[in-house]
């Protein structure tokens, strides 16, 4: 009889700490506020943290935080004392710090660059004193504090400007970049190593990103960094793409044009990816997401792409459903793909990640992956073999394209192990652990094997086995994620490649016989905890 394994996965790849200094943030401006309303945000474990330490131990290496230059009818967030506040904290960790000028009262943004109540009787020469003056005033008085700032936003998503009327590009091109010029020169007056950050929206729109530099440019503005937002799901909303992927591409394409045309850095400075507690699937998707996105920024753009920050992670999705934490204030899958970015063995990963890590070493290099603790049958199973040894000298025997690699085959009798199904929780995406187990008609309660496994691997568009009346899940469909859909509800899915799927897709590609065992010994030389 056959057996079949499978394993879930999000798309990861191999990745490795930030010893390129490529910087991993969050927006966490929010925190203070929170606190102040008795919110509170936990660990993988469920244990009670401090936000920016929060970020800190899931492997981030920033925060950003936004300034308001008078918010008092806004409760007095985000000005001057309360960024030195957060700051103080993020300094103390050790973290990198962004400043995010905003030069209004309140939120700025595409739709919204309203001057402050203060300034908005002044004319455009008295503006230009206004951001100088604002800017040094909360630069100097970190500076006081001994807090190094290493970025500054000379304005928030400033797509048509900033400063509206005064400052906006489509009717005063001369003035938007005079004002930020002010801007980046007080920048460098107080702080002559930290670097100015232009921050526009929609990274995947080059024709955008031109007409603003270029004006910049033109009016005699300088800038030391290109920051752009990147929302999937806004593109969406606005109906202008569903792919994720595509996005991510148009965007990678943007990058390079605009680090070879003005020849200057790019960030991801914001983006986000929805939180849905009713549809878990939703959230593996942004996880999914996320790491390609910050692989594809760190790998694929020549060095110029410096960080991705995400934007008020910890925020309740009651109140903005793009962050990255549940209304009971836990992470969410979406916080897994920093983790994964910034692990490299280090404390914070093995002594605060609430799952079992297992390294699978082979003859075409180790893959790393997570055991999911409600298996805890194929969880504690899986940690026995590992403590044993005997997957040691095992084969990865059988490879099929676009669908799976299977291993674990010991020659002798293995032992079931009871189901633990949750097609709605863990499914066959990409890089899924999953258990192999005998046919339904001598398996009816669908035990798995007790030492085989499969990772699994698929494409997308998915496609349904024929004859299968199988509806899969709106991951693979409406999230356009690759897996294999019609195995979700037929095995245990207990893990997934937490690092290293591109070894997996390495062995995917291996040579194989008519009955996909490879040509060339893939051996499994160790198994291991970490």
């Amino acid at each position: 009889m056959k057996i079949f394994i499978q394993t879930v996965l999000l798309l990861i790849t191999t990745l490795t700490i930030q010893a390129d200094d490529f910087a991993l943030g969050a927006d966490i401006s929010w925190s203070t506020e929170m606190e102040s309303r008795g919110l509170k945000v936990y660990n993988y474990k469920g244990e009670e943290r401090e936000a920016t330490a929060l970020m800190k131990e899931m492997g981030l290496s920033a925060v950003r935080l936004r300034v308001w230059v008078d918010p008092q009818e806004h409760g007095g967030w985000c000005n001057k004392e309360d960024v030195v506040k957060k700051a103080l904290r993020a300094k103390e960790l050790g973290m990198d710090i962004m400043i995010d000028f905003h030069y209004s009262d309140w939120w700025a943004d595409p739709a919204h660059q309203t001057l402050p109540k203060a300034w908005a009787k002044h004319k455009y020469k008295q503006l230009l004193t206004d951001v100088t003056l604002h800017t040094k005033d909360v630069l100097q008085s970190l500076k006081e504090n001994n807090i190094t700032i290493r970025w500054v936003q000379v304005g928030n998503e400033t797509s048509d400007g900033f400063m509206w009327p005064a400052g906006q590009l489509s009717a005063n091109p001369k003035q938007y970049a005079g004002l930020f010029k002010a801007g980046y020169d007080a920048v460098k007056e107080v702080m002559p190593e930290t670097k100015v950050i232009v921050h526009l929206d929609n990274g995947y729109d080059n024709e955008l990103y031109n007409r603003n530099l270029d004006a910049l440019r033109e009016g005699g503005a300088q800038w030391d960094i290109i920051g752009m937002s990147l929302y999937p799901y806004w593109a969406k909303d606005k109906g202008y793409s569903n792919s994720a992927a595509r996005l991510f591409l148009e965007c990678l394409s943007n990058i390079k044009m605009l680090t070879k045309k003005y020849d200057t850095d790019v960030m991801i400075v914001e983006t986000g990816f929805e939180v849905n507690g009713k549809k878990p699937w939703v959230m593996e998707s942004g996880r999914t997401q996320l790491t390609r996105l910050i692989d594809l920024m760190r790998t694929k753009t020549e060095g110029r792409c410096r960080g991705v920050f995400y934007w008020e992670p910890t925020c309740k999705p009651s109140q903005y459903k793009l962050g990255a934490f549940s209304e009971e204030g836990l992470p969410t899958s979406i916080m897994r793909a920093f983790t994964q970015a910034a692990f490299n063995n280090n404390e914070f990963v093995l002594n605060n990640y609430d799952r079992k890590l297992v390294k699978i070493k082979t003859n075409v290099g180790d893959i790393i992956v997570e055991l999911y603790n409600d298996t805890p049958l194929h969880r504690d199973n899986f940690l026995k073999l590992a403590e044993t040894g005997k997957l040691n000298g095992t084969l990865f025997h059988r490879v099929l394209p676009n669908f799976m690699i299977q291993g674990g085959d010991t020659g002798d009798d293995a032992g079931l192990i009871s189901a633990e199904i949750m097609p709605q929780k863990h499914f066959h995406k990409r890089g899924a652990l999953c258990a192999a187990r005998a046919d339904d008609n001598v398996n009816p309660e669908r035990k798995s094997n007790g030492t085989q496994f499969y990772i699994t691997w698929g494409k997308w568009p998915t496609a349904r086995r024929a004859g299968s009346d199988v509806e899969p899940l709106p991951y693979y469909i409406e999230e356009q994620q690759s897996g294999v859909p019609y195995l979700d509800g037929e095995y245990t899915v207990f893990g997934e490649v937490f690092a290293g799927l591109d070894v997996v897709e390495k062995i995917q590609h291996a040579k194989t016989d008519q009955n996909g065992k490879p040509t060339e010994d893939i051996k499994i030389i160790e198994v291991k905890t970490l």
